[in-house]
């Protein structure tokens, strides 16, 4: 009997070591195909659209309408020069506090011009700071990540 038990838990030690070792194995790689640009901060979304450039490559963003809104509707554009993404997501991230999973993908309508739409979650907080995080993957499988900062209030704008 003791025997059943000591081979059970051998085996799970085993199991649980390898999948563990797995998840690690994954994660490594997976940090290894990614671009992180350098943050967007002296741009204003709320008056128009913000543009950063990076290694030959340039993206616009613009969200409307303007200012940005909190609990509505919100129209993504997304102009690109110099990269051809095969999928573009936009991840929306709550700085001061959590507010859920908030990602969209956009669609490409033109060559370089890719839209969609999402929101901002309504919060309590006086003032809200955002990360707006644009996913730009690549043919190769590697994703270029460019992150806006985005300020709101809760008061009437």
């Amino acid at each position: 009997m003791f025997k059943i038990i000591r081979t059970r838990r051998i085996l799970f030690v085993a199991l649980f070591t390898a999948l563990i070792s797995l998840l690690a194995g994954c994660d490594k790689k997976s940090q290894g195909d990614i671009d992180q640009w350098p943050t967007v901060e002296n741009c204003n979304l709320h008056k128009g659209p913000c543009t950063t450039e990076h290694q030959g490559a340039k993206v616009t963003l613009r969200i409307d309408p303007q200012p940005i809104p909190i609990a509505r509707p919100l129209g993504v554009q997304l102009d690109l020069e110099n990269l051809n993404p095969t999928e573009v997501k936009l991840d929306i991230s709550g700085i001061n506090m959590y507010m859920g999973y908030n990602r969209v993908h956009l669609t490409s309508t033109r060559p370089n011009h890719w839209v969609g739409t999402s929101m901002l979650a309504f919060c309590t907080a006086e003032k809200m700071y955002w990360q707006l995080t644009l996913m730009l993957t690549q043919n190769d499988g590697k994703q270029i990540q460019i992150p806006f900062l985005l300020e709101t209030s809760n008061r009437a704008q």
